[in-house]
């Protein structure tokens, strides 16, 4: 089992819903003494212990005007090409305007983004965010992470409306996160891996 997939494991135990009014909407990441790695959303939501080691991450993406999402028809279906042999990776669209790159995973139960990306598609990471413990993600480490809610996230095609998405920044170079089964479970998900095709279908 791969590191990503091992996310799967995914035993997430719910600790609340922290609901912050809306900072600035620069994104800071910080270490706290567990060796945890957070995002948070302006240097006020950083803990005062904290933010003298706090440093701003740019979005890969720079945030675009809201898209109203193009209507899709429940009857649709998209195809994505991959290399045979390779991992599967799906251009993805959050929010209806910021483009993102994510490795499809069949085994993975829940969908990761990163919070730049997140912070550049214009959601928030502390507003009405849930934090949440993980295991698999930082080797047998537990960590905390934050599920957010997406207004929408477009893979070819097809569409997911009102997704709630785990904000992580993964250590795997050219990604932006993982397209699991909380996203793929609402189609037929058929891989040919000799053609190199995925073919989502929605059930």
């Amino acid at each position: 089992m791969t590191r990503a997939a091992a996310f799967v494991a995914l035993a997430l135990l719910t600790v609340g819903f922290s609901i912050v009014p809306p900072a600035a909407a620069q994104i800071y990441r910080w270490t706290d003494e567990h060796g945890t790695t957070h995002f948070t959303e302006g240097l006020r939501s950083v803990p005062e212990r904290y933010r003298s080691q706090a440093v701003t991450v740019s979005p890969r993406v720079a945030p675009s005007p809201p898209v109203a999402p193009p209507a899709r028809g429940p009857s649709r279906e998209t195809f994505i090409r991959f290399a045979p042999g390779r991992q599967i990776i799906v251009p993805a669209l959050v929010n209806g305007s910021t483009a993102c790159r994510l490795m499809l995973d069949t085994g993975a139960a829940a969908t990761l983004i990163s919070p730049r990306v997140l912070a550049a598609a214009g959601v928030s990471l502390t507003h009405g965010a849930q934090a949440v413990r993980a295991r698999g993600l930082a080797k047998d480490a537990e960590v905390e992470v934050t599920r957010v809610f997406v207004d929408s996230l477009e893979v070819g095609e097809v569409r997911v409306d009102r997704l709630m998405v785990v904000a992580y920044e993964m250590d795997m170079p050219n990604m932006d996160g993982l397209l699991g089964q909380d996203f793929l479970a609402l189609f037929n998900v058929s891989i040919d891996a000799g053609a190199g095709l995925v073919r989502l279908d929605p059930k």
